[in-house]
């Protein structure tokens, strides 16, 4: 026999707990579902990369204003040539051997030899100045006031005008290289205006210097030069009437007082000096220290402002 089920019954006796249980319930449910609720996810937007801002180009600076400097003043370079003191040097008598020539053609300055005409070493001579870059002269034989001899090829005062010329343009041939020339001896011709008329004239022919070695006070070549629209030079000095050093020193001390006075010296000595040359390459470096040049005489003739007088 089937049993009987029992019906349940909410009474009025239990409402209030079944009430109170369903409310708790249901809070709980909500409690879940605010726990659990997630909104939906908006697709989020890529990171914007944040580039720094640029740093602001910096202002080119003001250029500082540079006040015009006065140009430094230039070191002092080697005094011009042409405002040195210029020393001219001739030495005559060459062409008797070329042993007493050789010494001077190691002279480091420039100078000249003038060569006697027709001696046995004159043509070697003058080739041998030539090729050590000195100058080479025809140191022309004349006439002397007193008895001694010139030499072979001398101009003599009684000689006529043809016979000068004669003489002298053969002289000049005999010799390489000459560019110019001065008298051997010579104080009677250099004394005759004739004689030196002739002789000067030849030279400006030819296109030569002429230096005065004035052996005589009564020359008359500055006068006929003069005459004859031609410049020439004179000696101021005698390097060896004595040819101790002693002497040759104060000859050239001499020299340079000249130059100081007229910015040039010409200096005349002699190939047979025996002091002579060791003494012009020992003095040459105080020279040129003490603002000198030794120059060629045939480059008096070159500057406008030297005087023959």
């Amino acid at each position: 026999m089937a049993k009987s089920r029992k019906k349940f019954k909410i009474s009025k006796k239990n409402f209030p707990l079944i009430a109170a249980a369903l409310v708790l319930l249901a809070a709980l449910l909500v409690l879940v579902v605010i726990i659990n609720y997630q909104p939906s996810a908006k697709p989020q937007e890529p990171e914007t990369q944040v580039q720094p801002a640029p740093e602001p180009t910096p202002k080119p600076e003001p250029e500082p204003q540079v006040q015009p400097q006065p140009a430094p003043e230039p070191a002092p370079g080697p005094e011009p040539e042409a405002s040195k003191k210029r020393i001219y040097i001739i030495l005559d008598d060459g062409g008797h051997n070329t042993k007493q020539l050789m010494p001077f053609l190691e002279f480091p300055g420039k100078l000249a030899i003038a060569v006697i005409p027709r001696l046995a070493y004159s043509k070697e001579v003058a080739e041998l100045t030539y090729k050590s870059g000195k100058t080479v002269m025809l140191h022309q034989p004349m006439q002397p006031l007193g008895k001694a001899d010139p030499g072979s090829g001398a101009i003599y005062v009684n000689m006529s005008d043809d016979d000068i010329r004669k003489t002298l343009n053969d002289n000049l041939d005999s010799i390489p290289h000459v560019v110019g020339f001065n008298n051997h001896m010579g104080s009677a011709a250099t004394s005759d205006e004739r004689v030196m008329d002739v002789v000067l004239k030849v030279a400006k022919q030819r296109g030569l210097f002429f230096v005065d070695s004035f052996t005589h006070a009564g020359t008359v070549c500055a006068k006929v030069a003069k005459k004859n629209g031609m410049r020439i030079a004179k000696r101021n000095i005698f390097l060896d009437n004595d040819k101790s050093k002693e002497k040759i020193m104060e000859a050239f001390n001499a020299g340079k007082a000249i130059a100081d006075k007229n910015g040039y010296a010409v200096m005349i000595g002699h190939v047979w000096s025996d002091n002579l040359a060791s003494t012009m390459i020992e003095l040459y470096p105080e020279f040129i220290e003490e603002g000198y040049c030794f120059e060629s005489v045939a480059d008096f003739f070159k500057l406008e402002n030297d005087s023959e007088e």
